[in-house]
């Protein structure tokens, strides 16, 4: 697998020389209030643009995880929409925007997404505004991630946590043991 990281995540993200906008900031506030996970598949999709099927095997969860993860952020920061788009449309675009980008997206599935579009004019508005609202989420995904922590494997956390809480348990051990002679 060290092999085949290297080459999965080979993009570095640098801290952006501007503060971010208001509006920015905001999202960034939005995406830290998601869970860890969330935010990195979220990190790993935006900043290292790697596949869906990429991310779920660097991170040992299904395709079909990584698209709920994504759901969430989009449902996380979408702004109200403006009156010509009702939210089911928006919601349904959204929806439509991350599984498009999935493996699983069969052509049926691309067909019927067209002829979804097709139906209605705010349909066609919803999904631009996905599209607006992916663009948006650059800036603060680059602040979010530019410690690279989002492509460190979970399981390294969890060892030096089982390390640690070992330490302590054995000088708790030793200390009750003095205590007693």
């Amino acid at each position: 697998m060290t092999g085949q990281s290297a080459s999965l995540l080979p993009l570095s993200t640098q801290q952006p020389d501007m503060p971010l906008r208001p509006e920015s900031d905001e999202l960034r506030r939005r995406i830290q209030t998601l869970p860890r996970r969330t935010q990195q598949v979220f990190l790993l999709s935006r900043l290292d643009r790697l596949p869906y099927a990429d991310i779920a095997h660097w991170l040992d969860i299904s395709t079909a995880a990584v698209e709920r993860a994504m759901v969430r952020v989009f449902e996380s920061c979408a702004a109200p929409q403006p009156s010509d788009v009702n939210e089911a449309a928006s919601v349904q675009a959204q929806r439509w925007y991350v599984h498009l980008q999935s493996p699983h997206a069969t052509a049926s599935q691309r067909i019927e997404f067209r002829h979804w579009l097709d139906a209605d004019l705010s349909h066609l508005r919803a999904f631009e505004g996905a599209e607006w609202l992916w663009r948006q989420l650059e800036a603060p995904s680059a602040v979010l991630g530019a410690s690279g922590w989002h492509r460190r494997k979970r399981r390294v956390y969890i060892g030096w946590l089982l390390l640690t809480a070992f330490l302590c348990s054995l000088l708790m051990t030793a200390e009750a043991i003095s205590a007693l002679a």
